[in-house]
């Protein structure tokens, strides 16, 4: 009896370390699945990371090159209606230095018009006063001829008369230089900014 006791007390304890071995065995099972889920939902959690990246990625650089696409297009827009202002611009200032010109061009004729008939009274003038012909020009030779030829005249109405010609033909000339120089320095800032341009 006492064998059997032994024997049995030996059985109940290898019985217990079976058991706790199984059970060790399966915690560790269970450990190992946990380990393999988590790991499972790690690789699953960073590919949907990775994809959530990729699409926000995709639309970042669309987003992107849509908004330089349309500043790009606001920028070429701008620059266009610049260059189309300035244009304009320069076709207005070239018609009214074209205005100015021909302005100046028939103010220039109408002189010459109104010296040529001076010059035919003054000359039929000095023929009705002396004989002696006078130079011509209204050049620096010819101006001290023609002052002595309106002395020598006899009416003093006709000398006035001369005299206010000469007085308002000489304002129009100084006009006309004054019309010709503003036009030069108009023309030569019209060639600087085509050059600039």
């Amino acid at each position: 009896e006492s064998l059997n006791a032994g024997c049995h007390a030996d059985l109940s304890r290898w019985d217990k370390l079976f058991i706790s071995l199984e059970d060790s065995h399966m915690k560790q099972n269970m450990l190992l699945e946990s380990v393999r889920q988590c790991c499972g939902g790690m690789v699953s959690a960073k590919a949907q990371v990775e994809k959530l990246l990729k699409s926000a990625l995709q639309q970042y650089m669309a987003s992107l090159g849509s908004s330089c696409r349309a500043q790009a297009e606001q920028a070429d827009l701008r620059l266009h209606d610049s260059m189309v202002e300035l244009r304009r611009e320069e076709a207005d200032r070239e018609r009214r230095i074209n205005a100015t010109l021909k302005r100046m061009l028939h103010s220039g004729q109408e002189e010459n018009a109104r010296l040529k008939r001076l010059e035919e009274s003054l000359a039929s003038l000095t023929a009705e006063s002396q004989p002696t012909p006078r130079p011509g020009g209204w050049g620096t030779s010819g101006m001290k001829p023609l002052l002595s030829d309106l002395k020598g005249m006899t009416s003093p109405s006709d000398v006035d008369a001369v005299k206010g010609s000469l007085v308002a033909i000489a304002t129009e000339l100084q006009k006309v230089h004054l019309q010709l120089s503003e036009m030069m320095d108009q023309a030569g800032t019209l060639s600087n900014n085509q050059g600039d341009t």
